[in-house]
């Protein structure tokens, strides 16, 4: 039996995340999804709030969603990628470097079949090359396609051809 070429794509692609994340380990890889996460989730959330009152002190206009969102963004951001930096020179310090990589490499292992399952989902909606051809053989489209009504379901229909 001879791999499809697209999962020997798949397969680079997931031992290259499963490597980058276990080389940075658990800290700087969890840490930096969720600095990224956690300021867009937040910026979203309050830069309604923050905007009127920017454009109340300054009379910004349309402007102050925008600075309201970026400040939010950044606040957060750098918070939380303090908070990754103390953490790390913490787990360095008491010698469980080992360990941060380990759990890193678990990291890595979820990451890297959420980038593949989001990779099989864009080539099932996209109108340009015919998925069946590409996927037709693939072993992780068989093992990752099965769990696509489920994001069907979060997106409430949004989801094209799934």
């Amino acid at each position: 039996m001879q791999l499809p070429a697209i999962d020997i794509v798949f397969g680079v692609i997931l031992v290259f995340v499963v490597l980058r994340a276990t080389i940075r380990g658990f800290v700087k890889e969890f840490l930096s999804a969720a600095a990224l996460i956690g300021a867009i989730a937040l910026a979203v959330a309050f830069s309604g709030m923050l905007a009127v009152t920017i454009d109340q002190q300054w009379n910004t206009g349309a402007w102050s969603q925008v600075i309201a969102f970026l400040g939010i963004f950044v606040v957060v951001y750098l918070v939380i990628k303090f908070f990754e930096t103390t953490l790390h020179r913490i787990v360095h310090r008491i010698n469980l470097s080992g360990l941060d990589r380990a759990l890193g490499m678990f990291v890595g292992i979820i990451e890297g079949i959420i980038v593949v399952a989001v990779l099989i989902l864009l080539l099932q909606i996209q109108p340009f090359i015919e998925p069946e051809a590409l996927l037709g053989d693939s072993i992780f489209a068989r093992l990752l396609t099965p769990l696509f009504p489920y994001v069907d379901r979060v997106f409430r229909g949004r989801t094209a051809y799934v």
